[in-house]
């Protein structure tokens, strides 16, 4: 009898592990509709579409220049030199690629927020849209932490600059004090402007936005002023040798830049608050990106000019330089206009993350606390009250800076998965014939292949790391060749309304490439934290999101017959 009893109980356990198995597997790949994206957001309430095309141009570079401009073009250019310049185009040109990928997503899903994380949940699974929507958010969360605490080191300094603000501010104020061993560090003046900020955010759209526009054309004029005045003290002879260190240094100095150009994605978080989504979209991802490449390339020829590239300083290039021509105040220029770069960016950070939480609320991933939006202020109040809490605790105890070299991941990810989204939304069926022998559907098949052109771009940026061999690098670039070729020969790509992505399926497979290229220059640690982030999400998903996912969601969803959003 206890045997038989213990077979049972070892067959029913068995047969609820496999249950709990095939439960999952049937939500995580579950889809969301295009056509079905519009209602979901009215249980709960909608914002208000405030947002014009000049606004979002705003929101763009407010994101994407923070006080970066002033130190990044010259730190970079001590290694590349004068050539920095052509280290920022062509990083601009990569996130170029990523703009348009952006730009036509953003009119195929103008009706909600949601970002990367939507077009996944359309394109991929449901899964795989939490795993990218937990890799942006913990960038978003120590990021945001980050920018408070470096504007609160930053106004202090800026104070410090007149005589009737000058003396001996103990270092919890602004700059951190260390205790238990820097286990902590103090910091009271971050989670203060953190709390003016959520504030400003709460009120409404129209105010946070006047507020970023008004922030955002200082920082622009300041930049404008500060080129207009180093142009007259360029030497030209400065400029000569153009590349000292190779090409090589040149193509390392895009990788690091890159990220200075990150930001412009967060105007396709804003697609319902924006008056004509599918027009104005696509101009504030590319317009603001056009002119932050233009900045930044008019800085570098500026800096490199100004004074020899072996001459600049580490911490503050810029201001140096300006400094060693005689033109000091244009330094207290360069601190205003990192106050007003650092304010946009972190006002924007904290804008993106609460319509990403607004978009998981609506969905069921997270509670619905998080769906819920002001019925007058047409605000996610809740999501962002939360992420400014968020913020505040990790930047008034912590010192999240030395968290940096594991940032970046999620924007990596982000940026990967959108270029994909493009292509398989774009997928129409071409029958069995084109299927592999094995019965492999066309579509897992196309997925196959931008899983290869994914793992090649890593292999290739690893080689190119740790000085592989020239050989395998070729080989792993020609392996992602044959897989773009497989992706072009073997699908069939419909036509979309509103905004088309030129040149898929190759914009966005250069694109996938180049960014887990860049992927493989990150630090060991941010592999590391990819993956255990991952797992951790795996677990929340199981136990928590498979259960609660609404019921707009279907099962039996096509992404590529919809095309009509």
């Amino acid at each position: 009898m206890g045997g038989r009893h213990h077979i049972s109980t070892s067959s029913a356990s068995s047969s609820s592990a496999r249950s709990f198995l095939s439960s999952f597997c049937s939500a995580a790949l579950r889809r969301k509709p295009i056509d079905l994206a519009p209602s979901s957001s009215s249980s709960s309430g909608s914002l208000e579409r405030r947002l014009g095309a000049f606004e979002l141009v705003l929101l763009g570079i407010g994101a994407s220049i923070g006080a970066g401009i002033f130190v990044v073009t010259g730190t970079v250019a001590r290694d590349a030199g004068p050539g920095v310049t052509i280290s920022f185009i062509l990083a601009g040109a990569a996130c170029i690629l990523n703009a348009l990928c952006y730009a036509e997503l953003s009119t195929r899903f103008p009706a909600v927020v949601g970002g990367a994380y939507l077009y996944t949940y359309s394109a991929f699974n449901e899964l795989t849209a939490f795993l990218v929507f937990a890799q942006l958010m913990l960038d978003y969360h120590i990021g945001a932490a980050s920018i408070a605490r470096s504007l609160a080191g930053y106004c202090v300094s800026l104070l410090q600059l007149f005589p009737f603000f000058q003396g001996n501010y103990p270092s919890w104020i602004g700059h951190g004090k260390e205790l238990f061993g820097g286990v902590v560090s103090l910091n009271l003046l971050a989670p203060v402007l953190l709390a003016v900020l959520t504030a400003v955010l709460c009120y409404g759209v129209k105010e946070s936005s006047a507020v970023n526009s008004f922030m955002t054309a200082l920082k622009v004029t300041i930049v404008l002023f500060v080129i207009l005045i180093g142009a007259f003290e360029i030497d030209v002879s400065n400029w000569t040798p153009f590349a000292p260190n190779g090409f090589k240094e040149i193509v390392t100095g895009a990788t690091v830049v890159f990220f200075a150009y990150v930001g412009f994605d967060a105007v396709a978080n804003s697609a319902e608050e924006s008056r004509k989504p599918q027009r104005d979209l696509p101009i504030g991802i590319l317009g603001s990106l056009l002119v932050c490449i233009t900045l930044y390339v008019c800085v570098c020829l500026v800096i490199t000019g100004m004074v020899p590239y072996l001459d600049l300083g580490a911490d503050a290039p810029l201001a140096e330089a300006f400094t060693a021509k005689g033109l000091k105040f244009v330094s207290v220029l360069i601190s205003i206009g990192a106050v007003a770069g650092l304010t946009t960016t972190l006002l924007v950070g904290l804008y993106v993350q609460s319509r990403l939480y607004l978009g998981l609320g609506r969905d069921g991933l997270l509670p619905s606390v998080f769906a819920k939006v002001h019925p007058s202020r047409h605000t996610p109040l809740n999501s962002q009250i939360w992420v400014g809490i968020v913020a505040a605790v990790l930047a008034g105890i912590f010192n999240v800076t030395q968290l940096s070299h594991i940032l970046s991941v999620g924007t990596l990810t982000g940026y990967s998965v959108v270029s994909a989204c493009v292509i398989t939304l774009r997928w129409k069926e071409k029958g069995d014939i084109h299927a592999y022998k094995m019965r492999i559907s066309s579509w897992c098949e196309g997925v196959t292949c931008l899983v290869v052109v994914a793992v090649s771009g890593f292999a290739a940026g690893a080689c190119y790391r740790f000085g592989g061999p020239l050989i395998l690098l070729l080989v792993f670039f020609l392996t992602a060749v044959a897989s773009a070729a497989a992706l072009y020969f073997r699908q069939v790509y419909a036509e979309t309304p509103g905004f088309s992505c030129p040149g898929v399926p190759f914009v966005p497979i250069i694109s996938i490439f180049f960014n887990i290229f860049l992927f493989a220059q990150l630090h060991e640690e941010a592999w590391y934290r990819f993956v255990i982030l991952s797992l951790i999400s795996v677990g929340i998903y199981a136990f928590y999101g498979q259960y609660n996912a609404t019921s707009a969601i279907t099962d039996h969803y096509d992404p590529i017959s919809t095309d009509d959003a």
